[in-house]
């Protein structure tokens, strides 16, 4: 066995050990990077789905911010990677890219024409959900920047407390502060 089938099999043997898997990832190990995707993957697209509410929109956002991640992970110093936060401003960068270059204009989006069908609920509770998202989306957007950015990185994208204080560059107490007083704005708008 190789030193670096090794290193991939105590990967499997231990997934929930970030630290491990930055590293290997930073040497150069694809497997680990690949773990790193399947766990922030879920995260990362419903964060880009939130900024653009196109699935194929944000379905290629996320690969381009796990393309990023993938390239630029050497080159990140450990004692300096918040993971999770990085990758959210990875993929807050493309958002935002995304929307600079028009292509957001100019696409054309096949969503609306062919909604994908919860089989497990019924239509009733299919349209309550895409009323309900509809007006989240609305509310949402009456928020201040700031606001409307937590909001979604606590909520949309899981980040926690500490992740998204990284993210946004401020304090944890900053983002508990600015989460309550969003989530108290938004419950009035919607009220």
């Amino acid at each position: 066995m190789s030193i670096h089938t090794a290193a991939t099999v105590a990967v499997s043997d231990d997934l929930d050990d970030e630290d491990e898997l930055i590293r290997l990832a930073q040497a150069g190990d694809g497997a680990a990077f690949g773990r790193l995707y399947d766990r922030y993957l879920p995260s990362i697209y419903r964060y880009t789905y939130s900024k653009t509410s196109s699935r194929s929109a944000a379905e290629d956002l996320t690969s381009e911010t796990f393309l990023r991640a993938f390239r630029a992970i050497a080159r990140r110093p450990r004692a300096h990677l918040n993971f999770a936060a990085w990758l959210v401003t990875i993929a807050r960068n493309v958002v935002i890219d995304h929307h600079r270059s028009g292509w957001s204009r100019l696409a054309i989006v096949t969503d609306e024409v062919d909604p994908q069908v919860d089989d497990s609920i019924g239509p009733e509770q299919a349209a309550l959900a895409s009323v309900s998202e509809a007006a989240l989306r609305g509310a949402l957007s009456l928020l201040p920047d700031d606001q409307r950015e937590c909001l979604l990185l606590r909520f949309f994208a899981g980040l926690s407390i500490s992740e998204t204080a990284a993210a946004m560059d401020r304090t944890d107490g900053a983002v508990k502060q600015l989460q309550f007083r969003a989530t108290n704005r938004l419950r009035r708008i919607i009220e």
